[in-house]
Formats: C-alpha cells, sequence, structure tokens
C-alpha cells in the first residue's frame, strides 16, 4: 500500500515533462495534495496510508471542512485545490496504479471570472515616467515596464527571457517568449521600447555574473547579477506606480499584459491576431482579457445631439 506522498515525485515530474505545466502550477498542485494527504491522517481515513481507499467522499468532505473551517470561502480558491486532486488522480489512472477515477464525477466550484483590468492612458504615462533613468536601476526598470506594455508577455515567460531571444528587427526588437506548454512564439517591439532595451543592454554586462544569460538581472544586494524572480517583476511595476501615486489600484503585470490586449484591440487588430501574440490557443481565450476601452467607452455614450432632442422636445411639451 502506498499513500498519496508517496506518488508526488513521479506526479512531479509527470506535470512537468509530460504535461508541460509551468512550475508554478506543479508546486501548488503539490501543495494542495500534501494539505489533502494530512487533512486525512487526522481524520484517521484509510485513505492517508493507501491512495485506493481514498473515495469521493473524501475529497467532498476536505473541501466542506476548507469552506466551513478554514476560511476557504472564494470557489476559485477551491476549485484549484479540486483541479489538483483530479490531476493527480487521473495521473495515478494512467499508470495503471488504480482501476478507476471517482474523484471525475467530483463538480467543481462554480467560478465567476472578474471583468478584466487595464490601466488607463494616464497611468501608463505616469508609470513610465517614474523610473529614474540617471542610475542603472533606473535604466533597467524603464526597459522591462516598456517591454511589458510592448509584448504582453506572462510574468513567467519575461522572467525566463534571455539574450538569445532577442533578434534585431529593423529599428525594433522581434522577442521569443515560450508558452504553457513549452510552446513558442514570436512578438514584435517597436522601435521605442527597443531603444529602451538597447540602453540597458549597453550597462547589462557591468551588472550580470558572466555566466547568466538572463535578459534582465537582479541588482538586489542578495543575489545581485541573477536572474529576476517572478516576484520581482511585479515589485518593478509596483515600485514605479506607487512612486506616482498609483497605490489605490491592483497592480501587477498580468494587468498589463490586458491592457496590451485592449489597446490593440482598440487599434483595430482583429482577435486572432491578438490571440497569436498573447500565445492563446483559443479566441475565447483573449476574449477574456479585452477589457472595457477607453474609445469604446466614449463611442458607446449617450452623444449629445441626443440630449439636445430629449431637451427641445421637452421644453416644446412643457409650453402646452
Amino acid at each position: 500500500m502506498k499513500c498519496i506522498v508517496d506518488f508526488l515525485q513521479g506526479f512531479s515530474e509527470h506535470l512537468s515533462v509530460i504535461r508541460g505545466r509551468r512550475p508554478g502550477t506543479v508546486k501548488r498542485y503539490v501543495r494542495a495534495l500534501e494539505v489533502f494527504h494530512a487533512w486525512l491522517e487526522v481524520r484517521g481515513a484509510r485513505g492517508a496510508a493507501d491512495v485506493s481507499a481514498v473515495t469521493r467522499e473524501d475529497v467532498e468532505g476536505w473541501l466542506k471542512d476548507l469552506f466551513y473551517h478554514h476560511g476557504n470561502l472564494k470557489n476559485v480558491s477551491r476549485a484549484g485545490k479540486l483541479s489538483a486532486i483530479k490531476s493527480f488522480w487521473r495521473f495515478l489512472f494512467y499508470k495503471r496504479l488504480i482501476v478507476d477515477n471517482p474523484m471525475e464525477l467530483i463538480p467543481s466550484p462554480r467560478v465567476q471570472r472578474p471583468m478584466p483590468q487595464k490601466f488607463s492612458t494616464g497611468q501608463l504615462q505616469k508609470i513610465f515616467t517614474a523610473p529614474d533613468r540617471s542610475v542603472p536601476l533606473g535604466v533597467r526598470d524603464f526597459a522591462i515596464l516598456e517591454l511589458l506594455y510592448a509584448t504582453g508577455p506572462r510574468v513567467d515567460e519575461v522572467r525566463r527571457l534571455s539574450l538569445e531571444d532577442l533578434t534585431p528587427q529593423g529599428n525594433g526588437f522581434l522577442v521569443r517568449f515560450f508558452t504553457k506548454g513549452g510552446k513558442e512564439r514570436l512578438v514584435p517591439m517597436g522601435k521605442t521600447p527597443s531603444a529602451s532595451l538597447m540602453a540597458w543592454l549597453a550597462i547589462r554586462e557591468a551588472h550580470a555574473e558572466p555566466s547568466d544569460e538572463a535578459l534582465f538581472v537582479s541588482m538586489a544586494r542578495n543575489m545581485p547579477g541573477r536572474r529576476m524572480s517572478v516576484g520581482a517583476y511585479n515589485e518593478v511595476l509596483k515600485r514605479a506606480a506607487a512612486h506616482v501615486g498609483i497605490t489605490n489600484e491592483r497592480v501587477f503585470v498580468h494587468k498589463v499584459r490586458a491592457t496590451y490586449a485592449t489597446d490593440l484591440y482598440d487599434m483595430g487588430y482583429g482577435i486572432k491576431e491578438i490571440s497569436l501574440l498573447m500565445g492563446h490557443n483559443s479566441v475565447a481565450t483573449t476574449e477574456r482579457y479585452i477589457a472595457i476601452s477607453e474609445t469604446a467607452l466614449k463611442k458607446t455614450r449617450i452623444p449629445e445631439r441626443r440630449w439636445r432632442e430629449l431637451e427641445k422636445g421637452g421644453k416644446s411639451e412643457g409650453g402646452l
């Protein structure tokens, strides 16, 4: 008999190598399974010692416990944990370690997708003025900010960028990103953001470890010259936003990605084109990134001529 934790190493490798899942996803799934296993042990359930003894009722009981006793009230959070459970049992079934998979029958909590958020033109203008480009840190941060808006990457995609992922093209660069599942996509970057990137490349060597090919490197005291972490990129954006007084908004790299998609759509690009640039397999996924644009808001409001018609009509009727 083997318990859940006995299979976690193999499960992690399966997710990474066979399914092509991102490291962050693998880590979250493994953590959810560790918590579920600990819960089974506390309850003295047979499944704590043997995966074949875990039932659908065990999983449903765990989800209820998370909701009622551990403050796990958000459907999206519990849905993520259930996704880890289902993925793990599909792995067991795939490896023929179990004869059937009862977890597929558990309905997932309904997740209401939030309205996409974007930065306004005024906010972007302020954010781009924040870095002090007279110092190396400001040169790097400015290049990062402009690259984020110019190419719309996921934060993990920009973290993995290396020097070899840049190809000069005219007055700009063609940037190669590795998307979910290890697929590649190429995104063109125009003259203005490319100039900012060139300014960083001119001084990068003085701040990077000779063996590190990362495009952007850390300038923090604890790890100078090394590849930046995911959190460091969000900090660059948050620091710039806070510097110009944007403190009452949610500030994260994915919001820049939604801004990129929305602004391209606003400029007349089709959903299919934007979908390819963003590395989506479905245009339906891209549509979830399109926020209500400033131009669309102007076009859809009641025009002034209509108000004049209403006012004129009201005055005529009032005189009868």
